[in-house]
């Protein structure tokens, strides 16, 4: 009798410890439910009271290390360099060059004798200005079969502009030329003598592109302006 009036007592008590867990649950969920109503009614106030702003302005540009310019020219071998070159567009902010870039003609699709030129603000894409006398140029010869133009002259430009190169102010721009022979990317440098610079230009360029096979050979403009057409140019460094 006893071991059966303690079970009951014990049931007992194991039955008023469910109701009282599942009372506390009951008031901890209208507490939420109070709590949470609270909250959503404060966030109104404040939506309405124009609390909430952006942790950014939409309007704000980012602004660009350098100024740069894009330049065209569709030379035809029977007129003189850099006659019919057109200045397309300054910019010196991501968003502008993103607005730029987005609306022009894919150099996939640019005819034969087309380049387009990116060069820093102040120098003009020719052997004979000022920033360039002294340098040369890194070349990239593309094979058509495994072309990938668009992706490698993209893949430049965002490491000039993103300033990915070192020393900085050793890089003048860059130029995707469309040839029947084979189309070609060139980054332009500002001293063709510095030849430690100059290499390691090359090797971040190469390591950037991240293609098997590519050989860069470095070319300088003095030797390019001194060679005749029917000459075979002279690399100066290659990789």
């Amino acid at each position: 009798m006893t071991n059966k009036k303690e079970i009951n007592e014990n049931e007992k008590e194991k039955e008023k410890e469910t109701i009282n867990e599942k009372e506390f649950k009951k008031e901890n969920e209208k507490e939420n439910e109070k709590e949470n109503e609270k909250e959503t009614n404060e966030n109104e106030k404040d939506i309405k009271k124009g609390h909430y702003t952006l942790d950014f302005d939409p309007q704000q540009k980012h602004p660009l290390q350098n100024k740069w310019a894009m330049w065209v020219d569709g030379y035809s071998g029977s007129r003189n360099w850099g006659e019919d070159m057109k200045k397309i567009l300054d910019f010196e902010t991501v968003e502008d060059f993103w607005g730029m870039y987005n609306n022009l003609v894919s150099v996939s699709k640019l005819k034969h004798g087309t380049n387009f030129h990116l060069f820093k603000h102040g120098i003009r894409p020719e052997w004979e200005d000022s920033g360039n006398v002294n340098g040369g140029k890194w070349n990239l010869r593309i094979n058509r079969q495994v072309s990938k133009l668009e992706d490698l002259w993209l893949d430049t430009v965002l490491s000039l502009i993103g300033e990915r190169f070192e020393p900085e102010e050793e890089i003048c721009g860059a130029v995707v030329s469309i040839r029947n022979n084979g189309d070609r990317i060139a980054i332009w440098t500002k001293t063709a003598s510095k030849k430690e610079v100059q290499l390691e230009i090359g090797k971040t360029w190469k390591q950037g592109l991240n293609m098997r096979g590519i050989r860069l050979s470095y070319l300088t403009h003095k030797n390019s302006l001194s060679t005749n057409k029917r000459s075979v140019f002279q690399a100066t460094y290659e990789l």
